[in-house]
């Protein structure tokens, strides 16, 4: 089963508050992280600290499953949460540390917040690649599909506007629309 876009800022905002609370305190920066770059979660967990401090962006040097080198501009959003849970962090800390040591894994990840999502009742489904719909599903409303493009690496804008969601929602509107 496909995992969706989040489909309100109510629904964001719900998981904000479960994970900003949570005892796992790396789950409230992996989903900001999430939200406001685009990543997946292949490329966030192996993240450091000396990626964010006192940088401007955030280089992706080749994404995990894409390979292409990826600057991201570093918003404040993002600054506030690295600055927040991670001002006494060393330069090469993992943000998302495992007990293992190194990072945690994709997988972990995922079993985390699936499960955290699913305490939230959404009757839709969630997983770690909400995030990054949910990051161009906003962008394309805000500034349309060529930059939801573009934003998200796609090489055309139908698996963009599959991707975030966008392709059905239009097809049932045309459909519902019509008059005949």
């Amino acid at each position: 089963m496909r995992v969706e876009a989040f489909r309100t800022e109510k629904d964001i905002e719900k998981v904000k508050r479960r994970l900003k609370n949570h005892k796992d305190k790396r789950l409230y920066p992996m989903f900001i992280i999430g939200l406001n770059t685009g990543l997946r979660i292949s490329d966030i967990v192996p993240l450091k600290v000396g990626d964010f401090r006192n940088k401007k962006y955030l280089t992706i040097k080749g994404e995990e499953k894409t390979e292409k080198r990826k600057q991201i501009l570093i918003n404040d959003n993002v600054k506030y949460v690295i600055e927040e849970y991670y001002s006494e962090a060393n330069t090469n800390d993992y943000l998302f540390k495992s007990q293992k040591g190194g990072h945690i894994v994709e997988n972990t990840a995922y079993r985390l917040l699936k499960a955290e999502y699913k305490k939230c009742r959404f009757k839709y489904n969630t997983g770690t690649h909400s995030t990054r719909k949910t990051h161009g599903k906003i962008i394309n409303k805000e500034y349309g599909i060529d930059i939801t493009q573009i934003v998200l690496g796609h090489d055309n804008q139908r698996d963009t506007l599959k991707y975030i969601g966008m392709e059905q929602e239009m097809i049932d509107n045309v459909i519902m629309n019509l008059s005949i």
